[in-house]
């Protein structure tokens, strides 16, 4: 008697394998943060150069200055602000930023905290935040899944010209739901900007589900082709 599995059987039994990663959710579903060294400013761009996403631009709605906002509009879909957020120029109605970017900054007007609920569909969002007083504060910024998976990312903002990148993605059938940013209460609010978001249709990011049926097949394969020498 022996315990050797026949090939074909051996070969079943991986793809069966791989069947069953496809099908669980915690193998497809995931979401990440990056913090400021992932940033285009840095020159990593992680979630472009180097994973792949495709990441527009949400435009500047030339908006007069202090003008309240809550809702902003995208090729791929609005975004809603709770609370209400205020429309700010740097150089006139807000005073620094980082990296030499001049435009648009949504702040939150003294609030401590505000919520963007994203367009349906998006796989990857980025964004600059910065605190409204000068010195040195804990910016944390948390984004939510469809699937109801959350993860924080807390960095040390400088108030003075340190406006810090923060950037999410997500994997396999996964999707950001919304982004929630939270500021110590001594940074008197906060602004945000430079925002950009990708579509699921550009989501890049190999599911290990298709790894691991890539390997079922290649072993199955494999062991057929021993055979077949063996037999020759």
């Amino acid at each position: 008697m022996t315990q050797k599995l026949p090939i074909a059987t051996l070969g079943a039994a991986f793809i069966a394998i791989g069947s069953a990663f496809v099908n669980t959710p915690s193998a497809n579903a995931a979401i990440f943060s990056l913090d400021d060294s992932h940033s285009w400013a840095t020159g990593s761009d992680t979630l472009g150069s180097i994973l792949g996403f495709s990441m527009v631009n949400v435009p500047d709605p030339e908006l007069t200055p202090l003008t309240s906002v809550t809702t902003l509009f995208s090729p791929l879909g609005d975004l809603t602000f709770s609370p209400e957020i205020q429309y700010r120029q740097i150089g006139s109605t807000w005073k620094t930023w980082s990296g030499g970017y001049q435009g648009e900054v949504y702040s939150s007007d003294g609030k401590d905290s505000i919520t963007i609920n994203l367009p349906s569909n998006i796989a990857a969002f980025d964004f600059y935040v910065q605190p409204n007083e000068f010195s040195l504060y804990e910016i944390t910024v948390t984004a939510a899944s469809t699937t109801g998976a959350t993860t924080s990312l807390l960095q040390e903002v400088l108030g003075d010209g340190g406006a810090k990148y923060f950037g999410f993605y997500t994997t396999g059938q996964d999707l950001i739901s919304n982004i929630t940013v939270t500021a110590n209460s001594k940074a008197a609010g906060f602004g945000i900007g430079e925002l950009y978001l990708a579509s699921a249709a550009s989501k890049p990011v190999p599911e290990p589900a298709s790894v691991l049926g890539l390997l079922a097949f290649g072993l199955f394969g494999a062991a057929s082709t021993l055979k077949h020498k063996k037999s020759s």
